[in-house]
Protein backbone atom coordinates (compact mmCIF):
# COMPACT_ATOMS: atom_id res chain seq x y z
CA UNK A 1 0.00 0.00 0.00
CA UNK A 2 1.40 3.39 -1.03
CA UNK A 3 2.32 5.89 1.68
CA UNK A 4 2.61 9.68 1.77
CA UNK A 5 6.40 9.25 1.51
CA UNK A 6 5.96 7.29 -1.74
CA UNK A 7 3.76 10.05 -3.15
CA UNK A 8 6.27 12.71 -2.09
CA UNK A 9 9.15 10.88 -3.79
CA UNK A 10 7.14 10.39 -7.01
CA UNK A 11 6.06 14.06 -7.04
CA UNK A 12 9.52 15.37 -6.09
CA UNK A 13 8.37 17.11 -2.94
CA UNK A 14 8.11 16.55 0.82
CA UNK A 15 5.62 14.55 2.87
CA UNK A 16 4.56 17.84 4.50
CA UNK A 17 3.49 19.21 1.13
CA UNK A 18 1.54 16.01 0.42
CA UNK A 19 -0.25 16.59 3.73
CA UNK A 20 -0.99 20.21 2.81
CA UNK A 21 -2.55 19.10 -0.48
CA UNK A 22 -4.83 16.49 1.05
CA UNK A 23 -5.74 18.63 4.08
CA UNK A 24 -6.20 21.84 2.08
CA UNK A 25 -3.64 23.55 4.31
CA UNK A 26 -2.54 24.88 6.68
CA UNK A 27 0.04 26.21 4.19
CA UNK A 28 -0.68 27.11 0.55
CA UNK A 29 0.58 24.90 -2.26
CA UNK A 30 1.18 26.11 -5.82
CA UNK A 31 -1.12 24.84 -8.55
CA UNK A 32 1.75 23.03 -10.29
CA UNK A 33 2.90 21.26 -7.12
CA UNK A 34 -0.68 20.30 -6.26
CA UNK A 35 -1.07 18.83 -9.75
CA UNK A 36 2.09 16.73 -9.37
CA UNK A 37 1.02 15.44 -5.96
CA UNK A 38 -2.46 14.47 -7.12
CA UNK A 39 -1.09 12.78 -10.25
CA UNK A 40 1.43 10.83 -8.17
CA UNK A 41 -1.30 9.83 -5.71
CA UNK A 42 -3.52 8.61 -8.54
CA UNK A 43 -0.69 6.62 -10.14
CA UNK A 44 0.17 4.97 -6.83
CA UNK A 45 -3.51 4.55 -5.82
CA UNK A 46 -2.70 6.39 -2.61
CA UNK A 47 -5.50 6.88 -0.08
CA UNK A 48 -4.80 9.09 2.98
CA UNK A 49 -5.57 7.65 6.40
CA UNK A 50 -8.82 9.41 7.28
CA UNK A 51 -8.33 9.00 11.04
CA UNK A 52 -4.83 10.42 10.98
CA UNK A 53 -6.01 13.17 8.70
CA UNK A 54 -8.85 14.05 11.05
CA UNK A 55 -6.53 14.17 14.05
CA UNK A 56 -4.02 16.44 12.32
CA UNK A 57 -6.68 18.76 10.90
CA UNK A 58 -8.90 18.88 13.99
CA UNK A 59 -11.88 17.87 11.84
CA UNK A 60 -13.82 14.67 11.20
CA UNK A 61 -14.65 15.41 7.55
CA UNK A 62 -18.29 14.64 8.21
CA UNK A 63 -21.48 16.70 8.17
CA UNK A 64 -24.83 15.90 9.74
CA UNK A 65 -28.30 16.33 8.29
CA UNK A 66 -31.15 16.26 10.80
CA UNK A 67 -34.61 16.01 9.22
CA UNK A 68 -38.10 14.92 10.28
CA UNK A 69 -38.79 12.38 7.50
CA UNK A 70 -36.40 11.11 4.84
CA UNK A 71 -39.16 9.67 2.65
CA UNK A 72 -40.61 13.15 2.13
CA UNK A 73 -39.48 13.92 -1.47
CA UNK A 74 -38.20 17.35 -0.46
CA UNK A 75 -35.87 15.93 2.18
CA UNK A 76 -34.80 13.03 -0.02
CA UNK A 77 -33.83 15.47 -2.77
CA UNK A 78 -32.13 17.76 -0.26
CA UNK A 79 -30.09 14.84 1.10
CA UNK A 80 -29.03 13.85 -2.42
CA UNK A 81 -27.73 17.35 -3.20
CA UNK A 82 -26.10 17.76 0.20
CA UNK A 83 -24.25 14.48 -0.24
CA UNK A 84 -23.00 15.60 -3.67
CA UNK A 85 -21.69 18.93 -2.37
CA UNK A 86 -20.24 17.39 0.79
CA UNK A 87 -18.37 14.81 -1.29
CA UNK A 88 -16.86 17.59 -3.44
CA UNK A 89 -15.30 18.87 -0.21
CA UNK A 90 -14.23 15.33 0.74
CA UNK A 91 -16.82 15.13 3.52
CA UNK A 92 -19.19 12.33 4.44
CA UNK A 93 -22.87 13.13 5.03
CA UNK A 94 -24.53 11.47 8.03
CA UNK A 95 -28.34 11.51 8.04
CA UNK A 96 -30.47 11.56 11.17
CA UNK A 97 -34.18 10.94 10.47
CA UNK A 98 -36.25 11.85 13.51
CA UNK A 99 -39.41 10.28 12.01
CA UNK A 100 -41.40 13.08 13.66
CA UNK A 101 -40.39 11.90 17.13
CA UNK A 102 -38.73 14.50 19.43
CA UNK A 103 -37.05 11.76 21.46
CA UNK A 104 -35.50 10.27 18.35
CA UNK A 105 -34.37 13.72 17.22
CA UNK A 106 -32.73 14.27 20.60
CA UNK A 107 -30.89 10.96 20.26
CA UNK A 108 -29.61 11.94 16.80
CA UNK A 109 -28.38 15.27 18.18
CA UNK A 110 -26.40 13.39 20.82
CA UNK A 111 -24.93 11.07 18.17
CA UNK A 112 -23.82 13.96 15.95
CA UNK A 113 -22.19 15.68 18.92
CA UNK A 114 -20.43 12.48 20.02
CA UNK A 115 -19.09 11.97 16.50
CA UNK A 116 -17.85 15.56 16.42
CA UNK A 117 -19.34 16.32 13.01
CA UNK A 118 -17.96 19.46 11.39
CA UNK A 119 -21.44 20.98 11.06
CA UNK A 120 -25.15 20.21 10.88
CA UNK A 121 -27.87 21.11 8.41
CA UNK A 122 -30.93 21.34 10.63
CA UNK A 123 -34.66 20.88 10.05
CA UNK A 124 -35.77 20.44 13.63
CA UNK A 125 -38.82 19.50 15.64
CA UNK A 126 -37.29 20.95 18.80
CA UNK A 127 -35.58 24.00 17.20
CA UNK A 128 -34.36 26.04 20.17
CA UNK A 129 -33.25 23.11 22.38
CA UNK A 130 -31.53 21.51 19.38
CA UNK A 131 -29.65 24.68 18.49
CA UNK A 132 -28.63 25.23 22.12
CA UNK A 133 -27.17 21.72 22.39
CA UNK A 134 -25.15 22.10 19.21
CA UNK A 135 -23.96 25.55 20.27
CA UNK A 136 -22.83 24.25 23.65
CA UNK A 137 -20.83 21.53 21.86
CA UNK A 138 -19.29 24.00 19.41
CA UNK A 139 -20.95 22.40 16.37
CA UNK A 140 -21.84 24.91 13.60
CA UNK A 141 -25.46 24.79 12.45
CA UNK A 142 -27.37 26.03 9.42
CA UNK A 143 -31.14 25.88 9.98
CA UNK A 144 -33.36 25.56 6.91
CA UNK A 145 -36.36 27.16 8.58
CA UNK A 146 -37.23 30.18 10.73
CA UNK A 147 -35.88 30.19 14.28
CA UNK A 148 -37.23 31.93 17.40
CA UNK A 149 -36.22 35.51 18.08
CA UNK A 150 -33.01 35.76 20.04
CA UNK A 151 -31.60 32.46 18.74
CA UNK A 152 -28.23 33.14 17.16
CA UNK A 153 -27.74 30.74 14.30
CA UNK A 154 -27.46 31.00 10.52
CA UNK A 155 -30.66 30.26 8.61
CA UNK A 156 -31.05 29.49 4.94
CA UNK A 157 -34.54 29.47 3.42
CA UNK A 158 -36.98 31.22 1.18
CA UNK A 159 -39.42 33.82 2.53
CA UNK A 160 -42.20 31.46 3.62
CA UNK A 161 -44.62 34.31 4.31
CA UNK A 162 -44.19 35.76 0.82
CA UNK A 163 -44.36 32.32 -0.80
CA UNK A 164 -47.57 31.41 1.00
CA UNK A 165 -49.10 34.80 0.20
CA UNK A 166 -48.25 34.47 -3.50
CA UNK A 167 -49.63 30.94 -3.61
CA UNK A 168 -52.90 31.81 -1.88
CA UNK A 169 -53.30 34.96 -3.97
CA UNK A 170 -52.88 32.86 -7.11
CA UNK A 171 -55.60 30.44 -6.01
CA UNK A 172 -58.00 33.20 -4.96
CA UNK A 173 -57.38 35.08 -8.20
CA UNK A 174 -59.05 32.17 -10.00
CA UNK A 175 -62.25 33.26 -8.27
CA UNK A 176 -62.26 30.60 -5.56
CA UNK A 177 -64.01 32.01 -2.50
CA UNK A 178 -63.31 29.29 0.06
CA UNK A 179 -59.80 28.17 0.86
CA UNK A 180 -58.75 25.17 2.88
CA UNK A 181 -55.27 25.40 4.39
CA UNK A 182 -53.28 22.33 5.46
CA UNK A 183 -50.25 23.20 7.59
CA UNK A 184 -47.79 21.18 9.61
CA UNK A 185 -48.27 20.82 13.39
CA UNK A 186 -49.00 24.15 15.10
CA UNK A 187 -45.63 24.23 16.86
CA UNK A 188 -43.59 23.23 13.79
CA UNK A 189 -41.09 25.67 12.27
CA UNK A 190 -42.69 27.57 9.41
CA UNK A 191 -46.34 26.91 10.33
CA UNK A 192 -46.86 30.43 11.66
CA UNK A 193 -45.23 31.89 8.55
CA UNK A 194 -47.51 29.95 6.23
CA UNK A 195 -50.58 31.12 8.15
CA UNK A 196 -49.36 34.71 8.10
CA UNK A 197 -48.94 34.57 4.33
CA UNK A 198 -52.46 33.20 3.87
CA UNK A 199 -53.91 35.96 6.03
CA UNK A 200 -52.10 38.58 3.99
CA UNK A 201 -53.57 37.19 0.80
CA UNK A 202 -57.06 37.26 2.28
CA UNK A 203 -56.73 41.00 2.90
CA UNK A 204 -56.58 41.48 -0.87
CA UNK A 205 -59.56 39.14 -1.34
CA UNK A 206 -62.03 40.29 1.36
CA UNK A 207 -64.89 38.18 0.01
CA UNK A 208 -62.89 34.97 0.45
CA UNK A 209 -62.54 32.91 3.62
CA UNK A 210 -60.10 30.29 4.87
CA UNK A 211 -60.32 27.36 7.23
CA UNK A 212 -57.26 25.65 8.68
CA UNK A 213 -56.24 22.17 9.70
CA UNK A 214 -52.86 21.20 11.20
CA UNK A 215 -51.47 17.76 10.48
CA UNK A 216 -48.16 15.91 10.56
CA UNK A 217 -46.17 16.40 7.36
CA UNK A 218 -47.26 13.16 5.76
CA UNK A 219 -49.46 12.39 2.76
CA UNK A 220 -51.37 9.91 4.89
CA UNK A 221 -52.00 12.41 7.69
CA UNK A 222 -53.05 15.08 5.18
CA UNK A 223 -55.43 12.63 3.50
CA UNK A 224 -57.06 11.90 6.84
CA UNK A 225 -57.16 15.59 7.79
CA UNK A 226 -59.13 16.69 4.73
CA UNK A 227 -61.51 13.75 4.51
CA UNK A 228 -64.08 15.50 6.76
CA UNK A 229 -64.01 18.53 4.44
CA UNK A 230 -64.68 16.38 1.41
CA UNK A 231 -67.69 14.76 3.11
CA UNK A 232 -69.34 18.15 3.52
CA UNK A 233 -71.95 19.44 1.11
CA UNK A 234 -69.69 22.36 0.27
CA UNK A 235 -66.02 21.55 0.76
CA UNK A 236 -63.39 24.26 0.27
CA UNK A 237 -63.15 25.23 -3.39
CA UNK A 238 -59.33 25.31 -3.21
CA UNK A 239 -56.80 23.78 -0.86
CA UNK A 240 -53.34 25.13 -0.08
CA UNK A 241 -50.81 22.74 1.46
CA UNK A 242 -47.63 23.81 3.22
CA UNK A 243 -45.71 20.92 1.59
CA UNK A 244 -45.95 18.86 -1.58
CA UNK A 245 -45.98 15.75 0.58
CA UNK A 246 -49.29 16.87 2.12
CA UNK A 247 -50.69 17.89 -1.26
CA UNK A 248 -50.15 14.35 -2.57
CA UNK A 249 -52.44 13.08 0.19
CA UNK A 250 -55.04 15.75 -0.61
CA UNK A 251 -55.06 14.72 -4.27
CA UNK A 252 -55.77 11.14 -3.22
CA UNK A 253 -58.52 12.20 -0.79
CA UNK A 254 -60.19 14.22 -3.55
CA UNK A 255 -60.11 11.24 -5.91
CA UNK A 256 -61.42 9.00 -3.13
CA UNK A 257 -64.35 11.38 -2.55
CA UNK A 258 -65.20 11.50 -6.24
CA UNK A 259 -64.08 15.12 -6.61
CA UNK A 260 -62.38 16.32 -9.77
CA UNK A 261 -59.19 18.38 -9.60
CA UNK A 262 -59.36 21.26 -10.45
CA UNK A 263 -63.03 21.28 -11.57
CA UNK A 264 -64.42 20.61 -8.08
CA UNK A 265 -61.43 21.43 -5.87
CA UNK A 266 -58.14 23.09 -6.77
CA UNK A 267 -54.94 22.02 -5.00
CA UNK A 268 -51.61 23.81 -4.48
CA UNK A 269 -48.48 22.34 -2.91
CA UNK A 270 -45.30 23.91 -1.58
CA UNK A 271 -41.69 22.77 -2.26
CA UNK A 272 -41.80 22.18 -6.02
CA UNK A 273 -40.32 18.68 -5.95
CA UNK A 274 -39.97 16.77 -9.20
CA UNK A 275 -42.82 14.44 -8.12
CA UNK A 276 -45.24 17.32 -8.83
CA UNK A 277 -44.89 16.62 -12.54
CA UNK A 278 -46.11 13.02 -12.31
CA UNK A 279 -49.19 13.38 -10.09
CA UNK A 280 -52.71 13.21 -11.52
CA UNK A 281 -53.23 15.96 -12.42
CA UNK A 282 -49.80 17.67 -12.33
CA UNK A 283 -49.46 19.59 -9.06
CA UNK A 284 -49.06 23.36 -8.86
CA UNK A 285 -46.51 24.35 -6.22
CA UNK A 286 -44.07 26.92 -4.88
CA UNK A 287 -40.66 25.68 -5.97
CA UNK A 288 -37.80 25.97 -3.51
CA UNK A 289 -34.21 26.06 -4.84
CA UNK A 290 -33.22 22.76 -3.23
CA UNK A 291 -29.89 22.31 -5.00
CA UNK A 292 -28.82 25.90 -4.29
CA UNK A 293 -29.91 25.50 -0.67
CA UNK A 294 -27.66 22.46 -0.35
CA UNK A 295 -24.73 24.22 -2.01
CA UNK A 296 -24.92 27.24 0.25
CA UNK A 297 -25.51 25.17 3.38
CA UNK A 298 -22.33 23.16 2.83
CA UNK A 299 -20.41 26.33 2.00
CA UNK A 300 -21.54 28.05 5.19
CA UNK A 301 -20.68 25.08 7.39
CA UNK A 302 -17.21 24.64 5.91
CA UNK A 303 -16.31 28.33 5.86
CA UNK A 304 -13.31 28.37 8.18
CA UNK A 305 -13.55 32.14 8.63
CA UNK A 306 -16.54 31.52 10.93
CA UNK A 307 -18.92 34.13 9.48
CA UNK A 308 -21.43 35.75 11.81
CA UNK A 309 -24.87 34.15 12.02
CA UNK A 310 -27.19 35.63 9.41
CA UNK A 311 -30.53 35.01 7.76
CA UNK A 312 -29.90 34.04 4.14
CA UNK A 313 -33.01 34.36 1.97
CA UNK A 314 -33.24 32.51 -1.35
CA UNK A 315 -35.60 33.08 -4.25
CA UNK A 316 -38.65 30.90 -4.88
CA UNK A 317 -40.77 30.30 -7.96
CA UNK A 318 -44.55 29.94 -8.16
CA UNK A 319 -45.18 27.10 -10.62
CA UNK A 320 -48.83 26.99 -11.79
CA UNK A 321 -50.14 23.73 -13.20
CA UNK A 322 -53.30 21.81 -13.91
CA UNK A 323 -54.20 21.20 -10.27
CA UNK A 324 -54.72 24.90 -9.50
CA UNK A 325 -56.95 25.52 -12.51
CA UNK A 326 -54.36 26.96 -14.90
Amino acid sequence: MATARDVAERAGTSTAVVSYVFNNGPRPVSAETRRRVLEAAAELEYRPNILARALSAGRTYSLGLLIPQIRNPYFATLAEHLENFARRHDHLLLIGDSAGDPAQESAHIGSFIERKVDGVVLVSLLVEPAIQRFAAAGVPVVALHPVPDGVTVSTLSIDYVAGAEASADHLLSHGYRTLGVVTGPEESPGTAEHRRGIERALVAHPRSTARYVAAPVSRFAARDAVRPWFRQKRPPRAIYCSTDEQAFGVLFAAWEAGLRVPEDVAVMGFDGTSECTVTVPPLASVRQPIEETARQAVGLLLDRSKPAAARHVLDYELVPSTSCGC
